[in-house]
């Protein structure tokens, strides 16, 4: 796809945004990790600001758009997202295309402070609770199997750290059992990696091997947002029989035992269980697949009394 080339009688050199997002995606979305995030963060900034021309573009577009889509309750994580992957497309058209009339304005703006990560840290028993639920029938679906491949996903997530997306995509050509190794061909970030398996985490998928999909996959789930209400209703489902043990027993539950859990905390935990086994920082990094110590840190909550331990 080639970029219009307008006269400044009409809309100005390089054309407008809109081709440009439409070559990016064309031609260089394919390339990356995580394109199936980024392709609805496309539509947003095309719809948005496509219609402007390069020349045209300020600092000031930009914060529009910001400020529009906090209005709209999106959080800062989102929005500093699609800021930050609509300087990419700036300055890949810049640099590798060499459009005239473009300035990559996102380097002039300021991105929404991110509030304070989250430190809920899954305890050992949260987990049982969890892989006990996991492999119930629902009480209130009497009818209706458990899903398939739960408790091996809620074991390798907090074994590995690896994303929910990077889990739902693995294949059996990939893992290599006898090795303890799982290879991740495709991430987040746009780098291949290699994951080290745990005995548990080996155990958890020679459970689903006994029975292999005919398409290579390792777990049923087409997408990662597809796992989002059998594990609510795992959680929920978790809560209820812990509640319903104390009330039984006549004592007083923790409120805050298996309450506010979602899915990446799992991948917290396995990162910070990794660091307090022992592993180095640059280890741990290359099961977890962070880019940088910032942002391995915003991971990691480690108890104080277990490096009081190693201190003696």
């Amino acid at each position: 796809m080639a970029l219009r080339r307008l006269t400044a009688t009409g809309p100005q050199l390089g054309g407008d945004l809109a081709a440009i997002i439409d070559k990016w995606e064309l031609e260089v979305l394919p390339s990356r990790g995580n394109a199936r995030s980024e392709k609805p963060q496309l539509e947003r900034l095309r719809k948005r600001l496509g219609k402007l021309t390069t020349s045209m573009l300020a600092p000031t577009d930009v914060v529009a758009y910001r400020d529009a889509r906090l209005r709209e309750q999106a959080s800062a994580g989102t929005v500093r997202a699609e800021l930050n992957l609509l300087s990419v497309i700036l300055g890949h058209a810049i640099s590798e295309w060499g459009v005239q009339g473009l300035r990559n304005v996102v380097r002039d703006v300021r991105k929404p402070t991110l509030p304070p990560g989250r430190d809920r840290r899954v305890s050992e028993l949260e987990l049982q609770h969890l892989l006990m639920a996991a492999l119930q029938t629902p009480p209130d679906r009497p009818h209706e199997a458990p899903a398939r491949g739960l408790a091996p996903l809620i074991t390798l997530a907090v074994e590995t750290s690896m994303r929910l997306g990077e889990l739902v995509g693995l294949h059996w050509d990939h893992v290599d059992l006898k090795y303890q190794t799982a290879h991740l061909p495709k991430t987040k970030n746009g780098h291949a990696r290699t994951v080290a398996l745990s005995s548990r985490a080996c155990r958890a998928l020679e459970e689903l091997a006994v029975e292999r999909r005919p398409d290579g996959k390792v777990f049923d789930w087409a997408r990662s947002d597809s796992v989002s209400h059998p594990f609510r209703r795992c959680v929920d489902r978790a809560r209820a029989q812990y509640l319903q043990r104390f009330a039984e027993d006549g004592v007083q539950p923790d409120p805050k035992f298996l309450a506010d859990i979602r899915f990446h905390d799992l991948r917290h935990e396995a990162t910070t269980r990794l660091l307090e086994a022992g592993l180095s920082i640059s280890e741990t990094a290359s099961m977890t697949g962070h880019r940088s110590l910032a942002a391995l840190q915003r991971y990691t909550h480690i108890e104080a009394r277990k490096v009081a331990q190693k201190l003696g």
